[in-house]
C-alpha cells in the first residue's frame, strides 16, 4: 500500500525545505542500498538530520514544519539523499529500510527522470514536493537521475500511532492532514 500527496506543503515552507540541499553538508555513501552497488561505481550522498532518538545535525529545526504535518512523535530517522547524474538513469537494488513496520514519508526536492519504484513495480516519479508514503519494511528502490545534476529528497521514517486511542494505551494526537489519516486505515 502507497500513498502520494503531491503539493504536500505550503510553497514557502517547501522552498525552506528545498533550499536545504544547498546548505548541508553532504557526506559520501559508497553502497545505495547493498553490497554488491560497490562494483557498478553508484554511490549515495546524504545528510542525517535525526537518529538514535535525537537530532544529530544543526538543520534538523528547519524540518520541524513537514515532521508536524507529518503529525507523528515517534521519530526512527530523518535523512536527506542526493543521488548524482549518471549518463544513463541506474535503478538500484531492492532494499528496505527497517525489518519491521514503519512509515517512510519521501519528500521529492525536486523534479527529475529519476522514480521510487515498490516491490509491485509501480514507479513514482521525483516530483517537487510531492509526499510518497509507504511501509519501509517491503522492498522498494531509488534512481538517479539523467535530466539534472542530482536527485534530492527527504526521508522520515517513524512509526504511526494507532488511530483510535482505544487501540493503545498510550495517547496520541491525531494527524493533522487528512490525506495522511486515510493512509492509516
Amino acid at each position: 500500500m502507497y500513498k502520494v500527496i503531491d503539493k504536500f506543503l505550503d510553497d514557502d515552507c517547501f522552498q525552506k525545505i528545498a533550499s536545504l540541499t544547498e546548505q548541508v553538508p553532504w557526506y559520501f555513501q559508497k553502497t545505495v542500498a547493498t553490497q554488491n552497488d560497490i562494483g557498478d561505481n553508484i554511490f549515495l550522498m546524504s545528510h542525517m538530520f535525526y537518529a538514535k532518538n535525537s537530532p544529530v545535525s544543526p538543520f534538523y529545526e528547519k524540518l520541524i514544519p513537514l515532521v508536524e504535518k507529518l503529525g507523528t512523535d515517534s521519530l526512527i530517522r530523518i535523512k536527506a539523499n542526493l543521488y548524482p547524474n549518471t549518463e544513463r538513469l541506474h535503478e538500484h537494488a531492492m532494499h528496505q529500510d527497517f525489518e519491521y513496520p514503519n512509515t517512510a514519508a519521501l519528500l521529492y526536492l525536486n523534479t527529475c527522470d529519476g522514480y521510487t519504484k515498490l516491490k509491485d513495480g509501480t514507479k513514482i516519479s521525483s516530483i517537487a514536493n510531492r509526499l510518497l508514503l509507504i511501509d519501509s519494511s517491503e522492498d522498494h528502490c531509488s534512481t538517479t537521475t539523467t535530466d539534472v545534476p542530482a536527485r534530492f529528497n527527504i526521508n522520515v521514517n517513524y512509526i504511526m500511532p494507532p488511530i483510535h486511542p482505544t487501540q493503545s494505551r498510550f495517547r496520541y494526537r491525531m494527524l493533522q492532514h487528512p490525506e495522511l489519516r486515510e493512509f492509516r486505515t
